[in-house]
Formats: structure tokens, sequence, C-alpha cells
């Protein structure tokens, strides 16, 4: 009696691994609905093309965009000690950004992202400069992801 409890219950909890509930994301860049044909920077134009780099692009897309991006990236002195040396930078990022449809020039999202980040000044200044650059990457990273979400969901 045991054995056969068993047998069956493997039985049911393989058929429940087998199959799935079939869930899948919808904010993902399978189900993305546009294609960002240009970009109009002003700004800081190397943190706007290293932003512009992380949009796929998708050739037969039928929502074809411009894009106006305003970016500004600032460093400040967040901490020092008695001695006046810097301990603590905070590195901010403000981008105004405009989607426009190529179609009839309509605005499809005109929305300002802004991201702020701490770091620790090291011994040696390229080690600070690293580190600026590794956390200005991440930012844009989650600036990007946060308005290809917005526009997956300007077009669902």
């Amino acid at each position: 009696m045991p054995s056969k409890f068993l047998k069956i219950l493997l039985a049911l909890s393989l058929l429940i691994l087998i199959q799935n509930c079939g869930y899948q994301p919808l904010l993902t860049e399978k189900y993305q609905k546009f294609n960002i044909n240009t970009f109009d920077i002003s700004g800081n134009k190397k943190l706007g093309q290293i932003l512009a780099n992380r949009f796929i692009e998708f050739k037969d897309s039928e929502n074809q965009l411009l894009c106006k991006i305003n970016i500004e990236k600032s460093r400040e002195v967040s901490n020092k000690d008695s001695a006046g040396k810097v301990l603590e930078y905070s590195l901010g990022v403000n981008i105004n950004l405009e989607a426009l449809s190529t179609l009839d020039g309509s605005s499809i999202l005109r929305k300002s992202y802004s991201q702020k980040r701490s770091y620790k000044a090291s011994k040696f200044y390229i080690d600070t400069l690293s580190r600026e650059k590794i956390i200005t990457d991440d930012l844009l990273k989650s600036i990007a992801n946060q308005i290809t979400n917005d526009l997956n969901l300007a077009y669902k």
C-alpha cells in the first residue's frame, strides 16, 4: 500500500513539474512593440550615446519613434573629513526624455528620470574614476530599463 501511494505521489509530482503555469512577463524585449529609429541627444552627448546603445532595434516594428534626450550628470562631494579630504562623492544622472512618433509627430511619452548614488573615494584617483564609471553605467542601465518599461506600457 505505501509503495503504491508513493508511486502515485511521484507521478503526480512529476506531472505538476512538467506542466508549468505558462507565466511569461509582459514587459520583456520579446513583447516590445516599438523601435527607436533616431536619438536627438543634447547635454552630455557621451552619456546620451551610451544610453542610446542600450536599446535593442526591432526592424519590423510598426511603431517607429524619435527620442529627444537631454542628459546631465552631476558629481558632488557628499562627505569630507576634518582635514578637508574627500571621503564620499554623490553621483546623479538626470534625463529629460520625449518620445515622438515618426508617423505623425505625436508625443508618446514625456518624462524626466533621475537617479543618484553615493560612492567612497579611493586612495588613488584612478580607482575613484573607475568606481564613478561603473556607477554611471549602472545608473544608465537602470534608467534605460525604466524607459523601456514606460514605452511598453504606452503601447499596451
